[in-house]
This record gives structure tokens, sequence and C-alpha cells, in this order.
């Protein structure tokens, strides 16, 4: 599976991902005023009472830009206007389209938004870079055995790179299978940064899927991950992966 940049700009219609492509979006989360209200007037008015419960104004912008653009390009697929992708929760809160087979992720750090969309399930995460004092802590806490052997021995330098992949890695399966934080030790992959991403292990009962990794930097300052239920290797294109966060881009 090939994992390639490209620029949505304005296209009125996207082909469905096909069989042996993953498409991941990413986006800037600060707009201006009239492309913030645009985004708005696409929302429906449980979307827009959820944003206004958020009594800070930084997280309700990202609230609103992360699922406007949803609908931007779930309606671009669709062949309908962003108002009328009808979306539907699951009982732990995930969207999902209502009569669509066309699983999609979001998840958003930093300023940067992503979406990822396939033909089978499909997880995505981004991490802002930034120091982690208590990295040793954390892989303490929440990492499994294996993987707390390999990061002690990860030189010194390497040891904030392999914390965050691995972290971006682990939240992207997770979220693809539908289970909550509270398994990210039982959810176990590769940390060094030299080496290609994999999962390790996976201990959650209801699983049987066949799962792989990719990791790349979308734009400067961020690392992301995608999770997909597939056999074959992902396979990266970097020609044009890392950009600065001006527009909304795809990766197939």
């Amino acid at each position: 599976m090939l994992v390639q940049s490209r620029v949505l700009a304005g296209q009125a219609s996207i082909t469905m991902p096909g069989g042996a492509e993953c498409h991941v979006w990413y986006f800037p989360l600060t707009l201006v005023a009239s492309e913030r209200e645009e985004l708005w007037q696409s929302l429906t008015p449980d979307e827009r009472e959820r944003a206004n419960r958020y009594k800070v104004a930084r997280p309700r912008e990202q609230f609103v830009t992360a699922r406007g653009r949803l609908r931007q390009i779930l309606a671009a697929y669709l062949g309908v206007s962003p108002a009328a992708v009808e979306l539907v929760s699951e009982p732990d809160g995930k969207p999902i389209l209502r009569g669509v087979n066309l699983p999609f992720n979001v998840s958003h750090s930093g300023d940067l938004g992503l979406i990822a969309v396939a033909d089978r399930r499909v997880g995505v995460d981004v991490e802002q870079l930034r120091d982690v004092p208590n990295a040793a802590g954390l892989v303490e806490r929440f990492f499994g055995p294996e993987e707390r052997e390999q990061f002690a021995r990860l030189p010194a330098e390497l040891q904030l790179p392999g914390f965050l992949r691995g972290w971006t890695c682990k939240e992207a399966l997770l979220k693809a299978v539908g289970t909550g934080i509270q398994n990210v030790n039982k959810c176990v992959v590769d940390l060094d940064p030299r080496r290609a991403p994999a999962v390790i292990r996976f201990d959650h009962a209801a699983e049987i899927g066949r799962w792989q990794l990719g990791t790349w930097s979308p734009v400067v300052g961020y690392v992301a991950a995608v999770a997909l239920e597939c056999d074959d290797e992902l396979r990266l294109d970097s020609s044009r992966e890392t950009t600065s966060p001006a527009g909304s881009r795809r990766a197939t």
C-alpha cells in the first residue's frame, strides 16, 4: 500500500479508496473567520451545541474545524453537500457514516488535524513533537514488558522519538479497533525509530485482524501513524510528505 502526500485544493469529488489505498488528509486547525464560519454552517444543531459546550475558545475552534473538514472530505467522496453528510455515533462516541461503509478516523494535535479514510478499519494519530520529561515513567506505566525493555536499550537520543512513535502507533491501532486507552499496555509495537513500525503483540480478546502500521512526518514538527487492517506492508512515498501546514493533503 502506497502512502503519498497530495493536495485536496478545491476538488469537488474524490474517488473512493480502493483495496490498495488509504487516504490520509491533513489540514491546519487555525483558520480565518470566514473559513470558520463556512465550516460552522455545515454543522448540525447537535454539533453546534457540542461546540458551544467548550468554554475555552481554542478547543472550541479546533472541534469546529476538525468536524467541518471531516464533513467537507466525506462530502467529496459521497457527492453531497457537507451539511448533507449523515454522521451517527457508536456507543463509544466514535462517529461513523449512516448507511455507508466508508471507515474513517480523525486525530489532531497542536495546529494540525488528520483524517484517514479507507475501505476497511483504519485508525490515525498525530502528535506534535515536544519534550516529554517523564517519557520513561510513562513507558513504565502504560507500555508492555517488551516495550519497556526495548525502550531501556535505545540510545538516549532515540528514546524520545521512540516514545512518540510508539505512542502514535498504539493510539492509531486502538482507535482502529474501537477500544479505549485502557488497553494501551495490551498493544505492543516496535519503538525503535530506525526500523519499520510493526505490531509485536495485541492481546485484545475480540481482535483477530491483521494490522499494518505506517509512520511519517506530515508537516515539520509532527509525527503521525496510521493503522490499517490488511496483510500488505504499507509503503510510504516521502517525496512530498514534509511541508508547512498550509492546506489539506492526501496520503494514498
